[in-house]
């Protein structure tokens, strides 16, 4: 008899796990919140982002892009888009692929990852000093095809020195305490829910 009574006990147990299994369900694995970057936007419901019903946003200037996405703030895209900067060139300069990866579009991410391949390739190294960001104006923004892109101007004052393997500055890629312009494009899909900006382009001021 106590055998039959632990038999009917443990088919009661299992039927209650299988029963709870069914109502409850199951996750397999783990799941990882995507690290924010410098340029995140706060989390908002998805109508609050931009509502497409299956049309493509589209806009030109600033002003479309806070039309097209409520959560955007010309604030808090500058004070985001100054952290990105330091720690971008932070990262290229020490050849973080993982930040860069993090911070960077696909094509310039590509384009940063074979200029730190070839420079350790050379057993050069690279230090980049910012002693002064003294500006940074959002120029422009668009809306194409859901792709918001802001243009950022940055006034920022820098030392570089590029070494030789055998520790040899080399003079052409150096300089020391000098005020730079750069144009920097940032941008991000809005009808997804990633509310991280990503640089996609670089250029310095006379190249445009």
């Amino acid at each position: 008899m106590p055998f039959v009574d632990i038999l009917i006990f443990a088919v009661i147990a299992v039927f209650l796990i299988f029963r709870l299994r069914s109502i409850l369900g199951s996750r397999e694995g783990f799941e990882q919140k995507p690290s924010a970057s410098p340029l995140s936007e706060p989390a908002g419901d998805a109508e609050n982002i931009v509502s497409l019903h299956g049309d493509k946003a589209n806009g030109v200037g600033l002003e479309a892009v806070k039309k097209l996405d409520s959560q955007f703030s010309e604030d808090s895209f500058t004070q985001g888009a100054g952290s990105a900067f330091g720690m971008i060139l932070s990262a290229f300069a020490e050849g973080d692929l993982a930040t860069l990866r993090r911070l960077l579009g696909y094509d310039l991410y590509e384009d940063f990852s074979e200029s730190i391949r070839q420079r350790a390739k050379d057993g050069d190294e690279l230090a980049i000093t910012i002693h002064d960001i003294r500006d940074i104006a959002l120029t422009d923004g668009e809306v194409s095809q859901n792709i918001a892109s802001v243009t950022v101007k940055f006034t920022s004052v820098q030392s570089r020195t590029l070494t030789d393997k055998a520790g040899v500055v080399i003079d052409e890629d150096s300089f020391e305490e000098t005020e730079l312009t750069d144009i920097w494009v940032f941008e991000r899909d809005i009808s997804l829910a990633d509310p991280n900006w990503k640089l996609v382009e670089t250029r310095a001021e006379d190249d445009v």
